[in-house]
């Protein structure tokens, strides 16, 4: 289970709405069907960050290895989308192109192949981001998400699937003491004790939570409520801000 080098009972923590039309997280067993996680692992969210800060995507393991990462949301609905992909790169353009040039007349045979991917619909998701070890970071994320400034354009799991930033609030969190509480979005399955409630949808998910410089996930096992509301447990983890109480991935 990940535990932060330093913890406090109170630190910033960004707030900002995920969304767009499509959305696709590939599972670590899909085979030829692309299978989708019905929620962003805390990877995803750190390779969007990236993406957003200028960053290489081997820092998920490295200079972003200490943000906390914590998602709220529904579960969206999903459907089957078939994408082709080439196996052989496109070939590169003469520096010359004459008026009557034309196209040849037998062209090569397309390497492709047609690949069946579920893609989320309309995935609409609250992410809470907080990184105390690194304030000017924090303070630059900040800034950019709230001036909707990225040096790569965020996606929702794919670059073909373009997203939607917007920043909500960066307030102070407080860690909550040990006991009952009702929590939102992802929670992590090991520190806490579940409470069950007739009327709630709760589900076990095994998501990427972290990676090595080697490329190498760590899964760990989270609840989720599929639509998104509030459950009650019993934790020492959770963290309070604003109208969100849960806990950190």
């Amino acid at each position: 289970r990940f535990r932060p080098a330093c913890v406090s009972a109170v630190m910033d923590v960004l707030s900002f709405r995920w969304s767009a039309k499509y959305g696709h997280f590939l599972r670590a067993e899909a085979n030829v069907n692309a299978l989708s996680y019905p929620a962003p692992p805390r990877t995803a969210v750190l390779g969007m960050l990236a993406a957003i800060l200028g960053l290489e995507k081997d820092t998920l393991a490295t200079e972003l290895a200490d943000v906390r990462v914590a998602v709220d949301g529904a579960v969206p609905c999903r459907f089957w989308h078939r994408v082709k992909l080439r196996k052989d790169p496109p070939a590169a353009l003469s520096w010359e192109i004459k008026r009557n040039q034309r196209g040849a007349e037998n062209p090569a045979p397309e390497k492709a192949t047609l690949l069946n991917q579920e893609w989320l619909l309309k995935p609409d998701f609250r992410i809470h981001i907080a990184w105390p070890e690194q304030p000017v970071r924090f303070a630059e994320l900040v800034e950019r998400i709230r001036q909707r400034r990225w040096h790569f354009s965020p996606c929702m799991g794919l670059s073909e699937l373009l997203c939607n930033v917007e920043f909500l609030a960066c307030e102070t969190a407080s860690q909550l003491p040990a006991g009952r509480c009702t929590v939102q979005g992802l929670c992590p399955a090991e520190p806490v004790k579940l409470i069950a409630v007739d009327g709630l949808g709760i589900h076990l998910l095994r998501l990427p939570q972290s990676v090595s410089a080697d490329r190498v996930f760590r899964h760990v096992p989270y609840y989720v409520e599929h639509r998104g509301q509030p459950f009650p447990v019993d934790t020492d983890a959770a963290w309070r801000a604003g109208d969100w109480t849960g806990l950190f991935l």
